[in-house]
């Protein structure tokens, strides 16, 4: 599980990035569907209209100590970011949602978080079991901080 701080920072950007009004008008230029991003424990049944919606996950978090004098750790781990589209809709709009998903992430800095390059969209044969059909990509992070004064960047 990683640090609040993650979760909040990673939370926040999304709340501030992909909700924005820019981004909203981008993702209609493309003829996109919209979007919803659920956090952790924020989603409770799936649209009962069958609707394309996203999902966070932060599937590794491993902290370890910088230095015994100062106290300083590192977390290294994994944002996971799933894309739900609809069912027999053909693929483009997860890819293109995935897409620009990434983009918020790859190689950035924000809050105190470290992002890296984004892995390619996960799609094999199990991609179309069940109701949707799930593109999946991973976002590798470092998040510095220490036990006295919080994180440091």
């Amino acid at each position: 599980m990683p640090q609040k701080a993650v979760v909040d920072a990673v939370e926040h950007r999304l709340d501030t990035l992909w909700g924005s009004p820019e981004m909203i008008l981008a993702r209609a230029a493309l003829n996109l569907p919209g979007c919803p991003v659920f956090g952790i424990n924020l989603q409770g049944d799936v649209p009962e209209d069958g609707s394309v919606f996203a999902e966070v996950q932060y599937p590794v978090a491993n902290v370890r100590q910088m230095d015994l004098a100062a106290r300083r750790y590192r977390e290294e781990g994994t944002i996971r970011l799933i894309v739900n589209a609809q069912r027999g809709a053909g693929v483009q709009d997860g890819l293109r949602l995935t897409d620009m998903l990434a983009a918020i992430f790859r190689s950035k800095k924000f809050d105190g978080v470290q992002t890296w390059v984004p892995s390619t969209p996960i799609i094999d044969d199990r991609n179309d079991q069940g109701n949707y059909f799930p593109v999946s990509f991973s976002v590798p992070y470092h998040f510095y901080f220490t036990d006295d004064a919080g994180f440091y960047a």
